[in-house]
């Protein structure tokens, strides 16, 4: 897949979440330039690391949001290189937004730095357990890190989650869990969920803590009948907006009761999704 082709037509359409105008807030003229006093800034893990040029004499850096003039943290005469923790994924919460701002004091006023970077969340390989549940993979196709809030399945299955892309939906009604756990290398060594974060350029494995193959309230003999459904899986990224793919599956073998649960799945080993598209 082309990354680079993928991003532009996802700019166009308006899929990808911006947060920023790619480069530095333009300066006034009673203040520092942004490049006379930022020299670099990256993202590493779940921290903003901010570097500043030797000469510039930075006294105070702070993070903020510039829509809201929220400051999130301030560090006071800062050596060089500075880090601004940015994602919390034990409350699901993350500064990456649209309107995201370092801001340094100097003897010359203020220097603003915007930080224009983007989330964007690719799923692909969707897979149909025993169980009723999914596993897939998660790719970040954006710049920084992404922090899973939410991952529904719906459409033609069995046990829908509500759709994160209708116009109806309200991100304020996602008041439970993410709907996933990561798996293999990706599994949560803590309680504080860094498996929810995936890294730029990094693919995480993950599966779901709900099975949207089963059937709650019974099933037919006809529904593993093996015909070929579709579905989506959308991922919600925590810093707002979604993304959105489209699969194909196939239920089919007997039916078979979920121990310890009032459900029934298709029970076969064969049952698997197809490539995503978007």
């Amino acid at each position: 897949m082309n990354r680079r082709s993928l991003l532009q037509s996802l700019i166009a359409g308006g899929t990808l979440l911006t947060t920023g105008c790619v480069g530095s807030l333009s300066s006034t003229a009673d203040q520092p330039e942004a490049p006379h006093v930022f020299e670099n800034y990256r993202f590493d893990g779940t921290d903003l690391v901010v570097k500043f040029r030797d000469a510039a004499g930075v006294q105070n850096a702070v993070l903020y949001n510039s829509s809201t003039d929220e400051e999130y943290e301030t560090i006071k005469q800062p050596l060089g290189t500075i880090r601004f923790p940015v994602v919390f994924p034990e409350r699901l919460e993350t500064y990456i937004a649209d309107s995201l701002h370092v801001k340094a004091k100097t003897s010359d006023g203020w220097a603003r730095q915007w930080i224009p970077e983007i989330v964007h969340a690719h799923t692909e390989d969707v897979e149909v357990l025993r169980d009723g549940r999914a596993r897939f993979e998660i790719e970040n196709q954006g710049e920084a890190p992404l922090l899973v809030r939410f991952a529904g399945i719906y459409g033609d299955v069995p046990n829908p989650t509500v759709d994160p892309q209708s116009e109806s939906f309200d991100r304020s009604s996602l008041n439970f869990g993410p709907g996933v756990v990561g798996i293999g290398q990706n599994r949560p060594l803590s309680s504080s969920r860094t498996d929810l974060v995936v890294s730029p350029g990094e693919t995480a494995p993950f599966e779901t803590t709900y099975a949207p193959f089963a059937f709650p309230n019974g099933a037919d003999i006809e529904d593993c009948d093996g015909e070929e459904r579709t579905a989506k899986i959308a991922i919600v990224h925590a810093s707002g907006g979604s993304a959105s793919y489209t699969f194909s599956f196939c239920l089919d073998g007997e039916l078979t009761s979920i121990e310890g649960q009032a459900a029934e799945v298709c029970n076969s080993a064969d049952a698997e999704g197809t490539e995503t598209k978007p």
